[in-house]
């Protein structure tokens, strides 16, 4: 997918109930999460982090989201805390064994880490996704999201956050501004639309870029979508 032209900063607050990829719109992560400390990190947890890495710092990836994914792999170099989750009875989960399996076959980088994905998304804490505008029908049900590294996730912090998206076929994700300029790799085809821009089709393996206050939406078709995105939990970025 090609490299967006950067816009112009949005001006005026954004509400962060606007985001429909944070659950923690009443109590700012910061305020809750326990400090960063020195936990050794699951193999499986490290290897999909570094197979993230790869790509989101890669020479072929937009500038911008390399710059986010800098900053968010800069903190990782410190550990968070360490928790165990159990995954929530999503009906959307049964989409992630087909994602996974496209994954192995569409994108090289991560072929050798897909049994370490499918191991982490064990030990995830699911949720489903609230809808909005021009959502596909029963979006509820068809979208699941999880926090692999931040608040809530396994790795649980305050300063950084990256999670995982998930939606089943013929979905599309509302149209919504996000609080936070974020970096996102699709692990599966997909289309991107970006600030009432056109569609985008995107190959898995992109990686794009989008900034905070601009209008973001997701949609896929006759396969699952699935998608890593991260952010720094800083707003002034």
């Amino acid at each position: 997918m090609a490299e967006q032209r950067m816009p112009q900063a949005s001006t005026g607050p954004l509400k962060r109930s606007a985001d429909l990829l944070l659950n923690d719109d009443k109590e700012p992560a910061r305020k809750r999460v326990s400090p960063v400390h020195g936990d050794r990190r699951p193999a499986f947890l490290q290897d999909v982090l570094n197979a993230t890495g790869d790509v989101l710092l890669s020479p072929q990836a937009p500038v911008m989201a390399s710059y986010v994914a800098g900053k968010v792999y800069q903190r990782l170099e410190k550990r968070g805390v360490l928790r165990e989750e159990s995954p929530a009875g999503l009906e959307t989960i049964a989409h992630l064994e087909r994602a996974l399996a496209n994954l192995k076959t569409s994108v090289r980088r991560f072929a050798p880490v897909v049994r370490q994905l499918e191991e982490l998304t064990r030990h995830l804490s699911w949720q489903g996704g609230r809808s909005g505008p021009f959502a596909s029908i029963n979006f509820e049900k068809s979208h699941a999201h999880a926090v692999i590294v931040g608040p809530g996730g396994m790795e649980e912090r305050s300063d950084v956050r990256l999670g995982l998206i998930l939606m089943a076929p013929y979905s599309r994700f509302p149209d919504h501004v996000q609080f936070h300029s974020r970096a996102f790799l699709l692990l599966s085809d997909g289309e991107v639309c970006i600030d009432d821009g056109n569609w985008e089709r995107a190959a898995a393996g992109s990686v794009f870029f989008n900034e905070a206050g601009r209008k973001f939406a997701m949609r896929c078709t006759a396969e699952p979508l699935l998608a890593i995105w991260c952010h720094i939990e800083d707003a002034s970025l």
